[in-house]
């Protein structure tokens, strides 16, 4: 499973302080890292259809934003959401904002959003690599014909 986010870029990009998160991983070892590893995969599922997924490295800096917004609010859920509090509303907030950027990177048809695109065949690769014919016969192309004439008519 792909990863796109370790606990730095959750330090350094979410809105969570970064005093919860060491809580959080001191409370629940290696809590970040699991739950990225989640939401990278759900992040997958919905991008693998129009992009490369799962992407490899350097991953886009959009995605690696949007997926530790997304583990942030996870983590303040794990921390426990206070609905008064401005701090837990802005992660809601940005929360929200990342999954509506992964509808629209995910959307072929009104999306504006750009990343490494899915490519079925990579260039460069030959039928050697992917696979070669189907089907394959030693058998003369011109033999139905010879059949055809040590065939009895219909009727004689």
């Amino acid at each position: 499973m792909s990863c796109y986010v370790t606990i730095e870029d959750v330090r350094d990009l979410g809105t969570l302080p970064e005093e919860d998160i060491d809580q959080l991983e001191a409370q629940y070892p290696g809590i970040t890292l699991r739950l990225a590893t989640k939401i990278s995969g759900q992040f997958d599922a919905r991008l693998i259809k129009r992009y490369a997924a799962p992407f490899q490295e350097p991953y886009p800096d959009s995605l690696v934003d949007n997926v530790a917004r997304v583990v942030a609010y996870r983590l303040t859920l794990k921390r426990g959401f206070n609905p008064s509090s401005e701090q837990d509303q802005l992660i809601k907030e940005e929360k929200d904002e990342a999954l509506a950027w992964l509808k629209e990177a995910a959307d072929s048809e009104k999306g504006l959003i750009e990343l490494p695109r899915r490519q079925e065949t990579p260039g460069g690769s030959s039928a050697i690599d992917k696979g070669g014919p189907f089907g394959y016969s030693e058998a003369n192309p011109y033999l139905w014909t010879d059949a055809q004439a040590r065939e009895p008519r219909y009727g004689e």
